[in-house]
C-alpha cells in the first residue's frame, strides 16, 4: 500500500499548502493560462510566498474530456491537480466538496509508476485551475493538459444533486469513483410512467452502492440492486412515474487490494425496460 499511502500524503500536503483558508481571495491574482494539447515546460518554486508561480489556468472551451499528462523523465518529482474553483482548498472533511479533480503524480516514492502520470476526466465548459505542486524547486517539468469534446462522460464536479450529469436513456456514460470524488450524481427526466433499469459496470472489485432519489432528495426505495455472478456489475428495476430522478453511484473506502488502484473506473446506463 505504499503507492497508496503516498498518493494520500501528498494529497492532504497540497490541499494544505494551497490554502488554509476555505474561502481565500485569489481575485487579485492573475494566472497564466496555459494552452491546450501542448506540452509545456515549467521551472517550480518551493516558495510560500509565491503560490501563483505553481498555478495556472486553463479554459475549457465545450463539454468534453480533460487529460492531465506529465511527460518529464523520472528525476523531476512533482505532482499535478486540476481544479474547477479555488474554494474550500483547504479543507480536510469529507462532507465539503473538494475543488480537485483529477491528479497526476511523478515521484520515485510511487515508483514512477506510469498508470499516475496521467489521467483523464469530464469536465464543462469553463475556467480550471492546475496547480503544479512539489516539495522543492524543480526545474524544466513537462506537462500537458489535454482536451477533446464528448457527450457520454460524467462532468466533474458532480457529487450533488444540485451538480448532477445529466444523462440520456438509453446512453452509456463513462466514469470513475476517486479519492476525492468518492460519490456521482446523474439527472434523468423520465417523460411518463415507466419502469428503468440502471446497470453500474465497474473495472474493478470496489465496494459500490447505487440508489435513486426523486426530485424531493427521497430514496426510492422500491429500487432493488443486485450484482452479478462476475461481481463488477450491478443493475436493479423499479417503476417510477412521470419526473426527474436522481442516480446515485458512491463509495466509501478505496480500492482492491493491490496498491496500483486509487481509482474505479465504470459505466451507467439508465434505459427503459418491459
Amino acid at each position: 500500500m505504499k503507492m497508496m499511502k503516498y498518493i494520500v500524503m501528498m494529497a492532504v500536503m497540497v490541499m494544505i499548502s494551497v490554502c488554509l483558508n476555505s474561502t481565500i481571495s485569489h481575485a487579485e491574482e492573475v494566472y497564466e493560462t496555459i494552452p491546450l494539447n501542448k506540452t509545456l515546460s515549467k521551472t517550480l518554486l518551493m516558495d510560500e510566498n509565491k503560490e501563483a508561480g505553481n498555478m495556472y489556468q486553463v479554459k475549457i472551451p465545450k463539454d468534453g474530456v480533460a487529460k492531465l499528462q506529465i511527460e518529464s523523465p523520472k528525476n523531476k518529482e512533482f505532482t499535478l491537480f486540476l481544479m474547477n474553483s479555488l474554494e474550500n482548498v483547504g479543507i480536510l472533511d469529507p462532507k465539503v466538496n473538494s475543488p480537485i479533480i483529477s491528479y497526476a503524480i511523478s515521484s520515485k516514492e510511487a515508483y514512477y509508476n506510469k498508470s499516475i502520470m496521467t489521467d483523464s476526466v469530464g469536465v464543462k465548459k469553463g475556467t480550471y485551475y492546475v496547480f503544479a505542486f512539489t516539495e522543492g524547486n524543480v526545474e524544466k517539468v513537462k506537462f500537458k493538459v489535454s482536451f477533446k469534446a464528448a457527450s457520454n462522460y460524467e462532468k466533474e464536479n458532480n457529487n450533488t444533486i444540485k451538480t448532477a450529469t445529466p444523462i440520456k436513456l438509453g446512453s452509456t456514460y463513462k466514469a470513475d469513483i476517486k479519492m476525492y470524488d468518492m460519490k456521482d450524481y446523474y439527472k434523468i427526466t423520465v417523460p411518463k410512467k415507466t419502469k428503468l433499469q440502471i446497470t453500474v459496470k465497474k473495472q474493478l472489485k470496489a465496494p459500490f452502492k447505487i440508489a435513486l432519489q426523486n426530485s424531493k432528495k427521497q430514496t426510492i426505495k422500491q429500487l432493488k440492486m443486485k450484482t452479478l455472478n462476475n461481481t463488477l456489475t450491478h443493475t436493479g428495476t423499479v417503476t417510477v412515474d412521470k419526473g426527474t430522478y436522481y442516480v446515485n453511484v458512491s463509495s466509501g473506502v478505496y480500492f482492491g487490494t493491490s496498491s496500483d488502484y486509487d481509482k474505479a473506473p465504470y459505466t451507467i446506463k439508465v434505459n427503459t425496460t418491459k
